[in-house]
């Protein structure tokens, strides 16, 4: 009988200096343990149907038989549906999924009788072991081997870990002990998002934008809070496993490592940190609508972003300001911002892959499914036994404020009425500073800019919720606010970082004069676009 389930679990990136302990603690205490090898391949459309639609369908030998899968995405990132067809030889039958939701999607994406190819296979010796943990039973899967495609190659060694029965907060228990013994990382792409990368010629990491959210105007506060959440988590873990994966064992064919090319590294930095705004926006969005988020996790978030601002600083000294002044004639050579290229990537991957990072990245995973579950904010604990029986009370995200908002909606209530007064009020609190914006100091304007930010980043969640050619002008004129404000704030990046005193150079001297004449331009330019965007606001009913 053809064998579905939805599977539930966390990935990992074993990192080369963990490998040799992780076997070891695979077989401990007398641990029963599976070897297996695993050679499998994968098929898709010329086209790329299947991968496009989130999709994959493999034919993999597990010792003298064959197993069918087809799997697509569950209800959550982390769950997927998985359908296996036992087969008695390496041909494969599309029709054999028939009668499940995925079976039926997958044969309306071959409904034209576009065939299936291969498009890449692996090779993996696979050890597994059940573990059983307090509240949860638990296999644990360390995978080693190679995807390969045509002449290329991806090394693999990853630690899966499936919940097999058992809830989930206590599988996110279980992970964050070993995630921290052995200095995992947090990484979500499957073994056919890197494969089908390979077969496209695509590095197998690349920075990941945002997304419009999905939001429907019959969607309730509480389904909407999740769509929000999901896709600003899928943007910030996107990107930081990019930036960590290089203390990984992956290699493409003549490659070293896969040390993403500089500007890939500059573009997963900028698209984290942009992930990470939005992520702190929705917070705010959201903010007494739905239960509050516990201080961990906003506070990470918080820390997170200011760490990776630092080196998106350093990234635009290097890349923005720098060739400017050379463009402008500045004496002397193009000067790097801290230690140059080399070392600003060295410290985009340790920022990623430290503890602080993953183990917050692993907490804001346990919190988002919790409340799938209705179970308590479920953040990892810490790594070392005994593991806390209860967690503290967690106050809300930030200091109680002057109560502007009606009472907590239901979660099924309708979000437009209530995100349209949000937003209306967060527009006016910008407009009041739009026409004395040239008199304003630093610090003022920082804070405008970070108030236009949320603004743009909850506008475009919403922005299905209300007429779409009055939204899109809106935010176009929000955008170029956004830029302005951004300009404003890396010039005085730069002035701080040319400002050396006595020591001071001729290239100071000039970065200084031609700061201060470009700042007052941008200043013109910003208050020009203020003044436009207070003219009218688009969030009226459709």
């Amino acid at each position: 009988m053809p064998e579905s389930n939805v599977e539930f679990e966390l990935k990992f990136l074993v990192p080369r200096r963990a490998r040799a302990a992780l076997r070891a603690a695979l077989g401990g205490r007398g641990a029963k343990l599976e070897r297996r090898r695993l050679v499998a391949r994968y098929f898709d459309t010329a086209d790329r149907r299947l991968a496009r639609a989130g999709m994959s369908l493999r034919l993999r030998r597990e010792g003298r038989r064959w197993m069918q899968t087809l799997k697509a995405g569950g209800e959550t990132a982390l769950a997927r549906f998985e359908h296996e067809v036992p087969r008695t030889d390496a041909v494969l039958d599309a029709a054999a999924h028939a009668g499940t939701p995925a079976g039926d999607r997958l044969a309306g994406l071959l409904a034209d009788g576009e065939p299936l190819l291969q498009r890449y296979g692996t090779d993996i010796r696979r050890v597994t072991r059940t573990l059983r943990t307090r509240g949860a039973t638990v296999e644990l899967a360390f995978d080693e081997g190679r995807i390969t495609a045509q002449d290329r190659e991806l090394r693999v060694c990853e630690l899966e870990l499936e919940l097999l029965s058992g809830s989930r907060p206590a599988l996110f228990t279980l992970a964050e002990r070993w995630r921290a013994r052995f200095g995992l990382v947090v990484d979500p792409r499957s073994k056919a998002e890197r494969g089908d990368a390979l077969a496209d010629g695509r590095p197998p990491v690349a920075p990941r934008r945002a997304r419009p959210a999905g939001l429907g105007r019959r969607l309730g506060v509480a389904a909407a809070w999740r769509e929000v959440l999901d896709e600003c988590i899928a943007q910030v873990l996107v990107n930081a496993s990019g930036l960590a994966a290089p203390v990984g064992v992956e290699a493409a064919a003549g490659r070293a490592a896969v040390d993403p090319p500089e500007a890939d590294r500059t573009e997963l930095v900028h698209q984290l940190r942009v992930g990470l705004r939005r992520l702190r926006s929705a917070f705010r969005l959201f903010r007494d609508w739905v239960p509050p988020v516990p201080e961990p996790i906003a506070t990470g978030a918080r820390d997170l972003s200011r760490a990776v601002g630092a080196v998106r600083d350093r990234d635009v000294l290097a890349q923005a300001i720098e060739p400017a002044l050379q463009r402008a004639g500045a004496p002397g050579s193009l000067q790097p911002a801290g230690g140059g290229a080399a070392a600003d990537a060295g410290d985009a991957v340790a920022l990623a892959a430290g503890q602080a990072a993953q183990q917050w990245l692993l907490a804001l995973l346990a919190w988002r499914h919790g409340l799938d579950a209705d179970e308590a904010p479920a953040a990892a604990r810490p790594a070392e036994p005994p593991a806390p029986s209860s967690e503290p009370p967690v106050p809300d995200l930030e200091p109680p404020a002057r109560n502007l908002e009606p009472p907590a909606p239901d979660p099924l209530a309708p979000l437009a009425p209530l995100v349209r007064r949000r937003l209306v009020r967060w527009l006016r609190s910008i407009a009041d500073d739009a026409g004395r914006f040239a008199q304003l100091d630093e610090a003022a304007r920082h804070a405008l800019r970070r108030r236009a930010k949320r603004l743009r980043y909850a506008s475009e969640f919403a922005a299905p919720l209300f007429r779409d050619k009055a939204m899109r002008r809106f935010l176009k004129r929000l955008q170029a606010v956004q830029e302005a404000l951004g300009e404003l704030n890396d010039l005085a990046l730069a002035a701080r970082h040319y400002d050396r005193g006595s020591a001071a150079g001729a290239r100071d001297w000039f970065a200084a004069g031609w700061i201060a004449a470009r700042r007052e331009a941008v200043i013109a330019q910003a208050g020009r676009a203020l003044a436009r965007l207070a003219e009218r606001a688009p969030f009226r009913r459709r």
